[in-house]
């Protein structure tokens, strides 16, 4: 025999029956669907949260690269500087021992004069010598020379040039002239002397000016 289900009920009660079992089943579909929305906002915020930390990050070593570029900036503008201040510090500066440069005017100063004034200007090492374009050599090094005086005084105009012809025998000095000479009272006038001012220049691609008989400064290490 084959079973059979009558439904007895009537007509409004099994349409609310459907009804009822239609609203529980879209009830159903709407958590499911509901929670397949929440999993989804859930993962992403996720991802959303991990997407703000990277681009955090990665404003943060720009920014480092930019600080870093920036101080290297600064560094090599601070280089230059300090490479062209250098350079011309090289340049003004005497390379030269200036007190063997007095001990050897010393040594050859006649016994009867005396000097009151050395002075050694380096503002010719960074000036071009006149002539030195016109000359055909322009874009070479200029001879590297200091320009200096010598005021004192002597007995006798003698002297004085004993002492040009003692400067002009260094092979370091160059130019040695007489600017002038006058005569001088000495003390309360009772003694007359010669009052001089020579000026000269030191070749610097020459050997130092050290005295005779000590070794050249240029020679084993000295300045």
């Amino acid at each position: 025999m084959i079973g059979r289900t009558m439904d007895l009920r009537p007509e409004d009660v099994r349409r609310r029956v459907r009804d009822a079992g239609e609203r529980v089943r879209i009830a159903r579909f709407a958590v499911v669907a509901g929670v397949m929305l929440c999993v989804a906002w859930m993962s992403a915020s996720w991802r959303l949260s991990i997407a703000r930390a990277d681009l955090a990050s990665a404003t943060e070593r720009a920014e480092d690269v930019v600080r870093v570029e920036a101080e290297l900036q600064d560094a090599r503008a601070s280089l230059e500087r300090d490479g062209r201040e250098l350079a011309a510090w090289r340049r003004v500066t005497i390379p030269i021992a200036t007190g063997r440069l007095i001990d050897t005017v010393v040594e050859i100063l006649p016994e009867s004069a005396t000097i009151e004034r050395l002075e050694l200007d380096a503002t010719s090492l960074i000036a071009v010598p006149a002539g030195h374009t016109r000359a055909g050599i322009e874009g070479t090094t200029p001879p590297r020379r200091v320009e200096g005086d010598i005021e004192g005084f002597a007995s006798t105009d003698e002297d004085v040039a004993l002492l040009v012809d003692a400067l002009r025998s260094r092979p370091f000095f160059r130019e040695v002239r007489v600017v002038t000479t006058r005569h001088r009272e000495l003390g309360s006038g009772t003694e007359v002397a010669r009052e001089f001012q020579i000026a000269f220049e030191v070749d610097l691609d020459q050997a130092s000016p050290a005295p005779a008989g000590e070794p050249d400064p240029s020679e084993g290490g000295g300045r």
